[in-house]
């Protein structure tokens, strides 16, 4: 056969994957899917101010192109035109993740004490679950959340508060499975999204480069002007916040922190691989 058209193509390398799978081909660094990097970082320094950011989803072409780039293992030159399509690909990222960001039985764990205490006590009982799950996914949650903090923080200019982000990434952080009962879980986890955003500093460890030195969706002081994405930065900027409960284990803290560490000091490096060419082909499905 000659090359594969557009709804033959070859199986991807990135989306719909197991994390696994990722860390064997070399593309995951420090617990990190390479991919998934590069996007929050891009919309980092692009996309906070753009209305509607996660809501309008660009252009199918550009979607394809970007993640044809990312399964050939290089990173897709980007501008700020590109900045609704590099938000719909994150979101495919983690839409096809296998057995989602939170894996079902965490999932069934997490709504019942959510549902059960009130919030004096649920927070000790939220992070005592969110300390168990799979490190690899735990370090994404982490990475993920904050960076939403961010985005809720310009809520002002991109109107994307933690209602609205939660709207859009409470089906795709947990994979809710049919049955009779998918909607009302599916609300639920919505719920609980909203409830994550907003207690973040209770319940996660703040490991996002830039979450320390400028807002947050949780009000954090703003201590320097916004500056570029650069992994010196970044890398100086890396920082533990402090949580209300007892914090998780030190071993896993502690690798979760020098990840991050390593991960910026070598992101700059592997920043634009791939540049993209248009392939001139038609609206992709």
């Amino acid at each position: 056969m000659g090359v594969l058209s557009v709804c033959e193509e070859a199986p991807s390398k990135v989306f719909g994957v197991p994390l696994s799978h990722l860390r064997k081909t070399g593309l995951m660094r420090q617990g990190l899917p390479l991919a998934l990097t590069h996007l929050v970082g891009f919309l980092e320094k692009h996309g906070l101010s753009t209305c509607g950011l996660f809501r309008v989803g660009g252009t199918v072409l550009r979607q394809y192109e970007l993640r044809k780039c990312f399964d050939r293992g290089g990173f897709p030159k980007m501008n700020v035109e590109d900045v609704h399509s590099s938000a719909y690909v994150l979101k495919h990222f983690l839409r096809t993740l296998p057995g989602g960001l939170i894996p079902e039985p965490f999932m069934i764990e997490l709504l019942k004490v959510f549902k059960m205490f009130r919030l004096s006590k649920r927070h000790k009982a939220v992070k005592k679950i969110l300390d168990t799950i799979p490190e690899e996914n735990y370090n994404i949650l982490c990475l993920l959340t904050f960076f939403l903090s961010r985005v809720a923080a310009a809520s002002h200019a991109n109107r994307m508060t933690t209602t609205n982000l939660s709207i859009e990434f409470g089906p795709i952080i947990f994979h809710v499975p049919q049955g009779p009962t998918k909607l009302e879980e599916e609300e639920m986890c919505i719920s609980f999204t909203e409830y994550m955003l907003d207690n973040l500093r209770h319940l996660l460890p703040n490991i996002y480069p830039q979450a320390s030195a400028i807002n947050t969706a949780e009000g954090d002081a703003v201590s320097e002007a916004e500056e570029d994405f650069t992994p010196k930065k970044c890398v100086q900027q890396v920082l533990l916040a402090e949580t209300s409960s007892k914090p998780a284990k030190i071993g896993r803290l502690g690798r979760l922190r020098r990840r991050f560490l390593h991960f910026w000091q070598k992101f700059g490096s592997r920043n634009g691989r791939c540049k993209v060419e248009p392939s001139g082909a038609g609206d992709v499905q």
